[in-house]
């Protein structure tokens, strides 16, 4: 259901990332470089979805191992991860404590890039979820000037050293960043780790209009001391 209402949103598809107004006639698509005009009928989508959402099911069901894994809707920057797991899964969180969690890889939010709360506004919406707009690193009403990616920093530090405190001595973390502002080797430090590599990811297929490549640098962590 949420993957249908977030296809059939009244918005242009130029505008699908940072939604500005309602679009509910017909309009000059500038993605599309013709006519467009939004959908009137959630069904066709829904349909799609369904199927292939049942067809998903059925092939994880194949593939799937004895493998654990829980999904933690929590602040990361204060979570105790074992505590978390035991509430969920008392097995997962027996072999967490003995062995520790290796490694992480993560794509944080840009500072001041995208507001991710107004975004996915139609699944808190359709779910009734609550929203912690005052909780997300890096939002877009702060922008990107001194103070903003300041805190940012702070915020990813924060997250990176309470983290750190469930994994093993050799952990390893792969954090996906556009980093333009330079401020990883400085979160590096403040969370006690170091930077022992960077690959660059180029991102060439975008949603909306803006088709500009640009690259992204995936930062490999380790143990600083």
């Amino acid at each position: 259901m949420s993957r249908t209402i977030r296809s059939c949103r009244a918005t242009t598809h130029s505008d699908l990332a940072t939604l500005k107004k309602p679009q509910i006639t017909t309009y000059y698509c500038w993605k599309h470089k013709k006519i467009c005009k939004p959908l009137f009928s959630i069904k066709e989508w829904f349909d799609r979805y369904a199927v292939d959402t049942v067809y998903r099911i059925k092939t994880f069901a194949k593939l799937k191992t004895s493998s654990h894994y829980v999904v933690l809707p929590v602040d990361s920057r204060t979570v105790d991860i074992f505590k978390e797991v035991e509430k969920r899964n008392k097995k997962f969180h027996d072999i967490l404590k003995k062995q520790k969690i290796n490694g992480i890889f993560t794509s944080p939010p840009y500072v001041g890039q995208i507001d991710y709360h107004e975004q996915h506004a139609y699944a808190y919406d359709l779910f009734g979820f609550k929203r912690r707009d005052e909780l997300e690193i890096g939002p877009l009403y702060k922008g990107q000037g001194a103070e903003a990616r300041a805190s940012y920093v702070e915020g990813i530090s924060k997250v990176l050293l309470n983290c750190r405190k469930f994994l093993t001595d050799d952990f390893n973390v792969f954090i996906v960043a556009n980093d333009k502002y330079n401020l990883y080797p400085a979160i590096a430090e403040q969370a006690g780790m170091k930077i022992v590599n960077q690959f660059k990811r180029p991102v060439l297929n975008r949603t909306e209009r803006d088709k500009s490549p640009y690259s992204e640098i995936i930062f490999h962590l380790k143990n600083g001391k």
